[in-house]
């Protein structure tokens, strides 16, 4: 059993994004007002780049520029992995482990409509196991048929080892289904 929750419905929106040209220290004061760990840098609404606390802290503070001077098209990463609107939150936690992001630009014919973020993905996880939960136990259990065969085996109730037969989930010899009818 697999519950498809689409992406849309556990997403961010709307997003906070930049622009190539700004600076890396307008950026890092929209991150820290904003209190968020990343913003998506677009062009026509289209996602180009996106831009993290760690990107500025590895390519701007560690190589002591200054954020001033320093444009977010020059620090951003270009390659911007993103994850259609309609696929599955499964979807997009295999993505993130398999490109070990931790944010996920969601899109619609191309577009930005919103992100989802591991947290996401972890807020909404228990909500699932107890919908998992809840739907075991209204599910009624399998029946099994009864087999009208005898086989070679072991008897589950006295341990007798020959032929045996299948009843009510158990395979018993001649004598322990003989006395088991009787009661």
């Amino acid at each position: 059993m697999e519950f498809d929750v689409p992406v849309y419905e556990v997403m961010s929106f709307p997003v906070i994004t930049v622009s190539k040209d700004m600076s890396v220290y307008d950026v890092a004061n929209i991150l820290k007002e904003k209190n968020i760990g990343a913003v998506v840098v677009v062009e026509d609404n289209k996602p180009i780049g996106i831009i993290t606390e760690r990107d500025i802290v590895r390519e701007v503070v560690a190589n002591n520029l200054k954020p001033k001077d320093v444009l977010v098209e020059d620090v951003m990463r270009k390659k911007v992995i993103t994850i259609e609107h309609n696929k599955s939150i499964n979807d997009a936690a295999k993505i993130m482990a398999k490109y070990n992001v931790k944010r996920l630009p969601v899109v619609k014919d191309g577009e930005l409509v919103g992100i989802i973020t591991q947290s996401d993905i972890v807020k909404i996880s228990p909500k699932l196991l107890e919908i998992v939960i809840e739907y075991a136990n209204i599910m009624e259990p399998p029946k099994v048929e009864e087999k009208d065969e005898w086989i070679e085996g072991i008897c589950e109730c006295c341990g007798y080892q020959g032929l045996v037969k299948y009843y009510q989930g158990r395979y018993l010899c001649e004598e322990c289904l003989e006395d088991l009818k009787k009661e």
